[in-house]
C-alpha cells in the first residue's frame, strides 16, 4: 500500500474525529457526475485496501458510521466517486429501529453482501 494512501486515510480519520464536536469542516463533496472510468470491482479493491489500513490507523473511531465515513473520505481524496449512505431499518426487530451505514459507487452497494436496500430505508447520503 502506498504512503499516499496511508496519508489520505490519516487525514480522513482526523476529519471524522473533528466532526464529533462541530461538524466536518474538511469533508470533500461528492462529484456530481458518475464515475464511468472505474468499475465497481476496481473501486471496491481500493476500499478494501483502505479498510485494511483503517484496522491499523483508525483505533480512535467508534462505530461503523465513523469508520465508513473515513473510508469514503479517503477514497474521495484519491479521486473516487463514492457515497456514504446511512439507512434505518424498515422492519425493526425490537421497539427501536437500528441504523446501518454502507458505501456506494455509481449506485452500487460495495463492501457488503447484505441486501441493504431491501432491509434499510435511506435517511442520509454524503
Amino acid at each position: 500500500m502506498s504512503r499516499s494512501m496511508r496519508s489520505d486515510l490519516r487525514k480522513s480519520v482526523r476529519t471524522v474525529l473533528s466532526s464529533r464536536e462541530g461538524g466536518m469542516d474538511e469533508w470533500l463533496p461528492r462529484r456530481v457526475e458518475p464515475d464511468v472510468r472505474e468499475s465497481d470491482e476496481q473501486v471496491e479493491a481500493v476500499l478494501l485496501q483502505l479498510r485494511g489500513l483503517l484496522a491499523k490507523e483508525g483505533g480512535a473511531l467508534t462505530g461503523d458510521v465513523e469508520k465508513d465515513a473515513a473510508i469514503v473520505l479517503a477514497a474521495r481524496r484519491r479521486g473516487h466517486c463514492v457515497d456514504l449512505v446511512v439507512g434505518r431499518e424498515r422492519a425493526p426487530y425490537g421497539e427501536e429501529a437500528g441504523f446501518l451505514s454502507w458505501v456506494e459507487h455509481n449506485g452500487s452497494v460495495l463492501l457488503t453482501t447484505a441486501p441493504v436496500r431491501q432491509l434499510y430505508e435511506e435517511v442520509a447520503r454524503w
